[in-house]
């Protein structure tokens, strides 16, 4: 098959593949950047962990219900557990992250056990990452959450920045910054959880920490940042997805590792810059 008719393959065939793998990327990368500037990068592992636990969960037999409801539950009330425990000063931080991840891997894999043959097939390929299943509701679905977020993250944008970068002057400049970081960790959570459930844990976590370590590395200013996080996710859904043709990969993975080659690169550069 030639290049020319791998491409005309995804536009035609796999449309929603291509287009909810962007929408996803978009979104992980630009919170993505609060993330990696906040050192959290554990919350991210740790809150697809989650979403998956949520989708065994709804597989279970006493269960009878979308897995995507799972999904969002159980992550919308780990992240408000989050939210409350990371701004404790009794328990560090990185203590909180590493027993929440373990606790959700070790819960995700009991829930898997007891999840019925037929559907733990679908989990797995949720793990996986098998972005070329893309269904046009999921898809749709993501694009309202990309949108409805968005909009939130623009409105607040000051608030958000301010209790992220300078929670000090947010709370001189009359921001409560318990209640924005808990905005912002909800925002985190409801994104992971719809975005895992239509492209995988693998590809949600790499891109959540991927584009925004490569514009970090590239620029200095904090819009610069964003913009930079924005366009290092948009090349790898479209990349990605012509080598796992190409190849013959699985998509998902094949889209993370060149996004992991693309920040290689600009790390090699910006070692030579320097």
């Amino acid at each position: 098959m030639s290049d020319l008719e791998i491409f005309r393959t995804i536009v035609t065939e796999f449309p929603y593949a291509l287009l909810g793998s962007l929408v996803a990327a978009l979104l992980c990368a630009y919170l993505g950047v609060y993330v990696v500037s906040k050192r959290v990068v554990f919350v991210g592992a740790t809150l697809t962990q989650v979403a998956v636990a949520g989708i065994a969960f709804s597989h279970l037999p006493f269960a009878d219900f979308e897995p995507l409801y799972g999904s969002i539950v159980f992550t919308v009330l780990v992240t408000l557990l989050f939210a409350w425990m990371l701004q404790s000063k009794s328990v560090p931080r990185d203590t909180v992250l590493g027993a929440s991840f373990v606790a959700a891997i070790a819960l995700r894999i009991l829930m898997i056990q007891k999840s019925a043959a037929a559907e733990v097939s679908e989990i797995d390929a949720i793990l996986k990452g098998d972005i070329l299943f893309v269904t046009a509701q999921q898809f749709h679905l993501l694009l309202g959450v990309f949108i409805v977020l968005m909009l939130i993250h623009l409105v607040f944008y000051k608030a958000f920045i301010f209790v992220s970068f300078d929670a000090e002057t947010a709370t001189t400049q009359g921001f409560n910054s318990r209640v924005w970081e808990m905005v912002f960790y909800l925002t985190v959570g409801v994104a992971v959880s719809v975005a895992t459930r239509v492209v995988g844990d693998v590809f949600v976590f790499g891109f959540l920490v991927i584009p925004a370590a490569g514009a970090i590395l590239t620029a200095r200013k904090v819009k610069n940042i964003f913009l930079l996080a924005i366009l290092y996710a948009a090349i790898p859904p479209v990349i990605g997805l012509y080598l796992a043709f190409k190849l013959d990969l699985p998509a998902g993975p094949t889209t993370v590792t060149t996004g992991l080659v693309l920040l290689l690169v600009t790390w090699i550069l910006s070692r030579f810059k320097h």
